[in-house]
């Protein structure tokens, strides 16, 4: 019984979907210019090393990758979604663009934003 049990653990291990190893994302609304999106970026990315510290240095400054959305409901949609799948994320709000989201910022796998553009 423990010979088949071992066996059984090393074949289901074999053929495991291999796991996406995790990335810094930093989404950002195609509504601006390249400028503030970069800008309101970092803003994103500064917010959630304030926000998870521990992750943020997981993430030891690796894979950052900038993705977008079209503009701004689009981007709270986004968010909501994130939060209702327990995703770990941080916004910012511009105070100069009416306390407006600009940037999302994720230490994720990614799986869940794949059908987004880069910026």
């Amino acid at each position: 019984m423990f010979i088949i049990s071992k066996i059984g653990k090393i074949f289901l291990e074999f053929f495991k979907k291999p796991q996406r190893e995790p990335r810094m994302y930093v989404i950002v609304r195609r509504d601006l210019s390249e400028t503030y999106r970069m800008v309101q970026g970092a803003h994103a990315l500064a917010q959630y090393a304030m926000d998870n510290r521990l992750k943020f240095e997981k993430w030891n400054n690796e894979y950052l990758i900038y993705l977008s959305v079209f503009n701004l409901l689009e981007l709270e949609n986004l968010y909501a979604k994130l939060l209702g799948n327990r995703k770990i994320c941080s916004c910012f709000k511009e105070p100069d663009l009416y306390g407006h989201m600009t940037a999302i910022a994720l230490y994720d796998t990614g799986e869940i934003l794949n059908h987004l553009p880069l910026a």
